[in-house]
């Protein structure tokens, strides 16, 4: 049987994670998070009690791992960096990874296949470089890869990375506008070869999804010719979302459960029209 995964691309703090949970309620899905974290955290997902579901999860993942695999995570880490990192697009595009990174990449999600029971599995490691290596190296008689793009106001994201204490550090004014701009560029070259290649992708908004939550959900099932109508009926009865088995991600993964609330509007000055100018071509 062939699973469907749903990767979910896009910047740092553009509410990835929200709409990870938000699909892992569907029927027959689930919540997995920022996978590509799993050497840097050694294993284990941050911020969890041992005893934990998530804990529990991911500790069966990582024996399982362990017994295919003698290398130190921080080599892994390291390896793993140096193949989905921003830098590294065009040895991705051009299929030029390391045989080591390949098959390591396939057992990750070879295991994750053999260990949950859903039928579609999503993830928001967000790095574009690592949504063209899924599409290059997975298994493709074990997964059917899909794509959604999610973009959210620059001013909003801007005004996030000046934030400290969260879980990406923090950057200033002009360096957030460049990293936004930059990420951004790379996910539209990367998605423009994902269409090319015939996955399918869906390209949404922030505001859309939390706004006008169910037409934003309509079109995604439209994009990627999923049932979500079980996802639907929650949203529409405002029932609580239930957090999955993220393994890292944004805080909220650590409530049980979260309601849909909607983002700020940002504060309209000088820095708001500079952020919206310089990102128009991304955010248009």
């Amino acid at each position: 049987m062939t699973k469907t995964l749903i990767y979910i691309i896009g910047a740092g703090r553009s509410g990835t994670t929200l709409l990870d949970i938000m699909l892992g309620n569907n029927s027959n899905s689930l919540s997995l998070g920022e996978i590509n974290r799993f050497f840097l955290r050694e294993g284990k997902p941050p911020k969890r009690e041992k005893s934990s579901k998530v804990s529990t999860f991911w500790s069966s993942f990582k024996n399982q791992f362990d017994l295919n695999n003698q290398n130190d995570y921080n080599y892994l880490n390291d390896l793993f960096k140096n193949h989905e990192y921003h830098t590294s697009l065009y040895k991705s595009i051009s299929q030029n990874s390391d045989s080591e990174y390949i098959k390591l990449l396939r057992l990750q999600y070879d295991l994750l296949y053999n260990q949950t029971d859903e039928n579609v599995i999503v993830e928001s490691s967000k790095y574009p470089v690592r949504a063209i290596n899924l599409s290059n190296y997975v298994n493709k008689e074990k997964f059917s890869i899909k794509y959604i793009y999610l973009k959210k106001d620059p001013a909003n994201v801007v005004n996030s990375f000046q934030k400290k204490n969260l879980e990406q550090p923090s950057k200033g004014f002009f360096s957030a506008n460049i990293y936004y701009l930059t990420v951004n560029l790379i996910c539209n070259i990367s998605i423009a070869l994902l269409k090319k290649r015939g996955h399918k992708v869906s390209e949404i908004t922030y505001e859309n999804l939390t706004k006008d939550t169910e037409n934003t959900l309509v079109k995604i099932q439209k994009d990627l010719d999923l049932d979500l109508t079980s996802l639907i009926g929650k949203i529409n009865k405002k029932e609580k979302l239930k957090t999955g088995f993220l393994f890292d991600g944004n805080r909220i993964r650590l409530q049980e459960s979260i309601t849909l609330r909607h983002s700020k509007k940002p504060k309209k000055d000088i820095k708001f029209y500079f952020t919206r100018i310089l990102n128009y071509i991304i955010y248009r």
